[in-house]
């Protein structure tokens, strides 16, 4: 075994530590092949200008050699790599490959991934002169065949080009597969000896694990006779004495605990039991009856040997030893799985409600909803004809008090009233849109809509109709909320009606964490273009949660708020509908510095991936 742990923890460093190292080596050494390359070929476009400086040949010819004499410039294992040529408009100058693109505008040539290239490397060239870009392109001269790229470029600046080169990543991941499988065949013999020299040894002690077996078999087939009952009983069946230490553990207890025998000998009871509960179990043992057994089940936790924590429904019984001393009997059944059950059925119960409840806001919400629109439309027109009856009678108004003065509409004097009339009249307008808009948001919000991942959604309007929704709450929660969305986010797939149901969980926790009006509220979106993952960040500096309740949150039915009407599913609930949608809610928090929840989403869905991978 020692010499096994050797050779796993030798393979595990070796492909876990050293083969990342030197691949991250072999691309340090390519990435400085290529700078130098790059340099070589800047040092020709440099000669060919001191020509021209020279007056030796004109401009256009030191171009036109420059370029002829990189478009020849081959190296690489096949003789295949290449320097190619764009200017800073940018527009191909010169591609040994792709004479199709020169002369043409390449502002937005995308590569598979979407990445505008050619503008990559113009803000490459434009920050730091010169340097690396990830991208994709066609292998060397064979357009059918794309590979990942890293190329150097660098600007030319008297003439705007912009000269480039490069090595494509599958060099280096062929020569790294390479290595692992000629490692593996070392591995796997070295494996293979050490299994043959394994067999011998067991062999040779075979003989003597013989003779010990039959022992033991003796002696196991006395000790039978008083223990069979409870070794293949199914309950878990425990001795202790008075000083609570265990003297006997049956095999269900071992199987479902993990302690082997030798650990559970002299083990203090109590120390298998949480804390919490200690005081508890120690009053129930001095609570059992000399003569009669107790039958009333008593229940309780135990911590097995993997730290997991089971709940058992326990009976007890007290029993004499030869020597007189007190013994208790402990006859348990794990009903652990029953708990996780019930709690289970609680939780679909309650989820159940809150379906109900939503379907009966929606309900509500698309009757008050017509009834509100019918008034509303009417209140909207009315404004309207109003407007064009007071744009109509202006000029006549004007004219009267133009002609006689003085003019008075009640007690207000015309001139004053033909300044608040257009503002009280576009006052009115914003408010009554406001009022059509927040009832449009609450009835799609509450809308009866089935459960569909499949909607195209953008994510910067949900979290705008969510903020709109509970825009009143946030007033009164601070005075400092803003938001930052991401500019042109990518959609996703997804239902916008479910995210939206988490993103306005989120902010009310976010609003009642917070105890001052002066602490602030921050919602911003994102994209991560390596991992191609859309984020939702809410920062509040409320008072923050401890590590216990951070551990928690996500618990069904764990709630702080149990006094204000907390269920304790709002969490829950939003990380399943986020991991529904192949994604991810992270808490960070601390105790008064406040609360950091991050929702990662993938912009494609598993069932689009391959489809981009083709």
């Amino acid at each position: 075994m020692p010499v096994l742990l050797i050779v796993f923890l030798f393979i595990g460093t070796f492909f876990g530590y050293i083969l990342p190292r030197v691949e991250d080596h072999l691309m340090d050494r390519k990435r400085e092949m290529i700078h130098a390359l790059s340099e070589a070929a800047m040092s020709s476009i440099r000669y060919y200008a001191a020509l021209v400086e020279k007056n030796r040949i004109t401009e256009e010819e030191a171009k036109s050699q420059a370029a002829a004499h990189l478009r020849s410039l081959r190296y690489g294992p096949e003789k295949k790599d290449y320097f190619w040529i764009n200017d800073t408009h940018p527009r191909m100058i010169m591609h040994p490959y792709r004479p199709d693109l020169e002369g043409k505008d390449v502002t937005d040539t995308e590569d598979p991934a979407g990445k505008k290239l050619f503008q990559a490397f113009l803000e490459t060239v434009k920050e730091t002169g010169g340097g690396y870009v990830d991208y994709h392109w066609q292998w060397q001269d064979d357009q059918s065949r794309v590979f990942s790229k890293i190329s150097y470029v660098q600007e030319y600046q008297p003439w705007h080009w912009i000269v480039g080169t490069g090595v494509y990543v599958e060099d280096v991941r062929s020569q790294i597969a390479t290595i692992t499988e000629r490692m593996t065949f070392i591995f796997l013999a070295i494996l293979g000896v050490i299994a043959l020299l394994s067999v011998y040894v067991v062999w040779q002690g075979a003989t003597g694990e013989t003779r010990r077996r039959e022992m033991e078999e003796s002696l196991r087939k006395s000790e039978n006779k008083y223990r069979l009952l409870a070794e293949t009983a199914r309950e878990l069946i425990l001795l202790f004495d008075s000083d609570l230490r265990i003297t006997y553990a049956n095999t269900a207890w071992k199987r479902i605990s993990g302690y082997p025998s030798k650990e559970m000998t002299d083990m203090i009871i109590t120390g298998l039991i949480p804390p919490q509960q200690r005081p508890v179990f120690i009053e129930k043992i001095r609570q059992i009856d000399d003569d009669q057994p107790d039958n009333y089940f008593f229940e309780t936790s135990f911590i097995l040997r993997d730290n997991r924590v089971i709940t058992v429904e326990a009976t007890f019984a007290k029993m004499e030893t030869d020597e007189n001393q007190a013994s208790f009997l402990m006859t348990a059944r794990d009903v652990t799985e029953k708990k996780r059950i019930e709690a289970q059925a609680k939780m679909q119960q309650e989820q159940l409600m809150q379906t109900n409840k939503m379907v009966s806001l929606g309900t509500l919400v698309s009757g008050v909803a017509h009834e509100i629109n019918n008034p509303i439309s009417s209140v909207m027109l009315n404004i309207q004809v109003f407007d064009k009856f007071w744009r109509a009678v202006l000029p006549i108004l004007d004219r009267h008090h133009a002609q006689f003065g003085g003019l008075e509409v009640g007690p207000m004097a015309y001139p004053q009233l033909r300044e608040r009339m257009p503002k009280l009249l576009h006052f009115s307008q914003e408010g009554v849109e406001r009022v059509k808009r927040i009832v449009g948001d609450l009835k799609e919000f509450s809308g009866q809509k089935p459960a569909d991942l499949r909607e195209t959604v953008n994510l910067n309007k949900v979290l705008e109709k969510a903020v709109g929704l509970i825009s009143s709450l946030i007033k009164k929660a601070t005075n400092d909320f803003h938001v930052e969305y991401y500019e042109n986010l990518p959609t996703l797939q997804g239902n916008s009606q479910r995210l939206g149901q988490v993103i306005i969980n989120l902010l009310v926790n976010a609003t009642q964490a917070l105890t001052d009006p002066n602490q602030s509220i921050s919602v911003s979106t994102g994209y991560l273009e390596e991992s191609e993952e859309i984020f939702l960040e809410i920062r509040d500096c409320g008072i923050g949660m401890t590590p216990e309740i951070l551990g928690r949150i996500k618990d069904p039915f764990f709630t702080t708020k149990r006094d204000t009407s907390g269920t304790g599913l709002g969490l829950s609930i939003s990380d399943t509908i986020i991991r529904n949608h192949g994604g991810w809610l992270e808490f960070n928090s601390e105790p008064s510095k406040g609360t950091i929840a991050t929702i990662l989403l993938p912009r494609y869905s598993p069932d689009e991936v391959p489809g981009r991978m083709i």
